[in-house]
């Protein structure tokens, strides 16, 4: 009886001691909301994927530790005040809905692992984006993104000088590590993973979290050194979408992000952007070339991609949907769908698909208005990779995170400077113009 009972009493020792951890981080993360949001973005930055938890009463399900974290720092942040809902929120119930849908009007086992992936990768994410700007200022939020993923581009240069990657060498005895756990090549080069666990995720995260930098608090000749890491990590990620996505996003910054640069911020970060490409393309180049026809190929793939629309549902799962022997999900001859959008209508359907493009193009819109938000300019800077690269590790949960973040920023108030406000405050003396004048009144 021993034998029998020795496993199930260590393992109920544990889940009472990871209770209790919680229950201890809970009261401490409560008293403190920006000490709440700063362990949820080191947990997603620094937490390998496969270090989440098995959960479900067979364990069929996994948890994140980036969403473990999640719901832990939702439960501090709570109760939220003043939340005025957001055309997005809309989106995201309709994404929901679509899935719930799902059940009912396909394969249930896909359905259900599909839905089970939308709250634990996307939904708690963008709750506490939705939330955090409402408990700590906007502004503070920024400069802890942007310190944080300071250090992330610094390790990754680190590893791209190195190959080295300590993060691969925190095992797990699961799937997620057999998956993730091993480091890429391009051009016989080993490529910058950091703990995203694909060169990808990480180079499309860092150019996510360059327009939020350019928007932190901070004195413009730090923002620069900031901003030119995150270039030069991405570039070690050998990862094209990642480096044209941070660039992309330093563009539109520059140019729409008037209220948080100067005239000259602008011409200090143009010159930064001109130098980092001047010194590092031939570095690049080199690699590509000895890559061969691989990227080429892997252009071509992401082509063929298109055949799948004819098989997309108006809500669920696309007919071409099968899962095989070991529960891993296939489309059709496709082995991956190396494109979110095009993975998102063949998973949710293409009434999803549609909310999705009509919410990337409002924020194209805002954005030419010069009314986005540092958050929606991050989220348009990423549409080549949403068209081109699946939404994958910690990158899928960075991405709506922003997006709750997007959601929230566009809501609040600005000063008369220009500058956004809190969820608390009203106004910010610091950051408010001293010049200002009344209006003048037509006599009319």
């Amino acid at each position: 009886m021993a034998a029998l009972t020795g496993p199930v009493v260590d393992r109920s020792l544990l889940l009472a001691l990871a209770l209790v951890v919680a229950f201890v981080g809970f009261l401490v993360l409560r008293r403190s909301p920006r000490l709440a949001v700063c362990v949820w973005i080191c947990v997603l930055a620094f937490v390998p994927i496969w270090l989440g938890v098995n959960v479900g009463f067979n364990g069929n399900y996994y948890l994140p530790p980036a969403t473990a974290a999640g719901l832990l720092v939702l439960a501090a942040l709570l109760p939220i005040p003043r939340l005025r809902l957001s055309w997005v929120d809309g989106l995201v119930v309709l994404v929901v809905v679509a899935a719930v849908c799902s059940l009912y009007t396909g394969s249930a086992s896909i359905a259900v692992s599909a839905l089970f992936s939308i709250v634990t990768y996307y939904v708690i994410a963008y709750l506490v984006g939705r939330f955090a700007p409402l408990k700590v200022d906007a502004r503070w939020l920024h400069a802890a993104i942007a310190i944080v993923f300071t250090v992330v581009a610094l390790l990754a240069v680190i590893e791209g000088l190195t190959h080295w990657n300590p993060f691969v060498e925190i095992h797990a005895g699961n799937s997620l590590y057999t998956i993730w756990g091993s480091i890429q090549e391009r051009g016989g080069v080993p490529r910058a993973e950091g703990a995203f666990g694909h060169s990808i995720a990480l180079g499309s995260s860092l150019a996510l979290a360059v327009p939020l930098t350019l928007a932190a608090p901070f004195r413009l000749w730090v923002r620069a050194g900031m901003v030119l890491l995150m270039l030069v990590g991405t570039v070690f990620t050998f990862s094209r979408i990642g480096m044209i996505c941070a660039l992309l996003g330093l563009v539109l910054s520059i140019l729409f992000m008037r209220d948080a640069i100067t005239r000259k911020a602008r011409i200090v970060l143009v010159a930064v952007m001109l130098a980092v490409s001047a010194v590092l393309f031939p570095l690049v180049a080199a690699v590509f070339d000895d890559a061969g026809s691989e990227a080429s190929d892997s252009a071509n793939y992401r082509g063929d991609l298109l055949s799948l629309i004819g098989t997309m549902n108006p809500i669920g799962v696309a007919t071409s949907a099968e899962k095989n022997s070991a529960g891993n999900l296939y489309f059709g001859d496709f082995r991956s769908i190396d494109s979110q959008l095009i993975l998102t209508g063949l998973t949710n359907g293409v009434i999803v698909l549609l909310g999705i493009l009509v919410a990337l193009a409002g924020g194209i819109i805002l954005l030419v208005r010069r009314k986005a938000s540092p958050a929606t300019i991050a989220l348009v800077a990423q549409i080549p990779a949403f068209a081109t690269v699946a939404l994958i590790t910690q990158y899928s949960i960075f991405v709506w995170f922003v997006a709750g973040l997007a959601a929230t920023t566009q809501l609040l108030p600005l000063n008369s400077a220009g500058v956004m406000l809190d969820g608390h405050s009203q106004e910010h003396p610091r950051h408010t113009r001293t010049d200002a004048r009344p209006p003048v009144r037509s006599a009319a």
